[in-house]
């Protein structure tokens, strides 16, 4: 015995009577636990990022509002307050600043929004990363650039 335990989880909200369904129609592309550890967000590749209770499989809130697709890198990171979630979307280089408590975007972090310290991507961001200790995010695009920037939330 190694001590680990797995637990099995569905997607798809309350399984069906009668059985499990493991089928759903998106994948899951990256997980990012909460600062405090009581939930943990999923992004997906149908432009669906997923709020779960980590104690449980209870879906607490499904986010919508940008665009990837199975060929696209969707990432996302918790601020350190715990009250947004950033994600990156594939439409225009930008992030996306979702308010955890009313499931809306508050900020879309890109060119037009960002016009100090050389502006936001012109690529597709492929990763993103938020400090647990200060109020920063970093991202890494195919631009070949990496911005650091102050969370102003």
């Amino acid at each position: 015995e190694d001590g680990c335990k797995l637990t099995k989880y569905s997607l798809n909200g309350s399984a069906p009577t009668g059985g499990f369904d493991d089928h759903v129609s998106f994948a899951v592309m990256d997980l990012a636990p909460s600062p405090d550890g009581k939930y943990i967000a999923a992004a997906t590749d149908t432009s669906r990022q997923i709020i779960l209770e980590s104690s449980s499989s209870r879906q607490i809130r499904n986010l919508y509002g940008h665009k990837n697709d199975g060929f696209s890198q969707p990432k996302l990171a918790w601020s350190t307050n715990g009250q947004y979630i950033l994600g990156n979307t594939q439409e225009d280089n930008s992030i996306c600043v979702w308010d955890i408590a009313s499931s809306s975007i508050v900020k879309r972090l890109n060119d037009k929004t960002c016009n100090s310290g050389g502006g936001a991507h012109t690529g597709q961001i492929r990763d993103l990363y938020s400090s647990s200790t200060s109020n920063t995010f970093v991202t890494a695009s195919y631009d070949k650039t990496v911005k650091v920037w102050l969370q102003g939330m």
